[in-house]
């Protein structure tokens, strides 16, 4: 299998880009299927790349707001969950962390703005 830097290495024209959903499939610019085989192709591209932090977008070209909500919902419940293994052994010094409690900022506390007068 060649990796997505590879293929796109080998290209020499523009014309052998993908245009067509299933070419852009194939040659991997995108990763779709059911949540077993998403996270199957995630946890793939994870280690041939080597890659512990992936940007993922729920929503492609036209699609509406319920049908994205649906895919960030399944990716949270059925795909995240087999990704929990991948580089497990490795401490993730670049994720975020919580600031201690004395280094935060203090809160202040809520005021309603005041109303004019109907």
């Amino acid at each position: 299998m060649i990796g997505q830097v590879a293929q796109v290495a080998r290209m020499r024209r523009f014309d052998t880009l993908a245009r067509e959903m299933d070419a852009i499939v194939d040659k991997g610019y995108v990763i779709i299927g059911s949540p077993d085989e998403v996270a199957a192709q995630l946890k793939e591209v994870a280690t041939d790349l080597n890659v512990g932090h992936l940007m993922l977008l729920m929503q492609f070209g036209n699609m509406g707001k319920d049908l994205a909500m649906h895919n960030t919902k399944l990716f949270a419940e059925k795909v995240m969950p087999q990704l929990s293994d991948v580089f497990s052994e490795w401490e993730d010094r670049w994720w975020p962390k919580p600031m201690t409690r004395d280094a935060r900022a203090p809160l202040t506390p809520f005021r309603q703005p005041a109303m004019a007068a109907e």
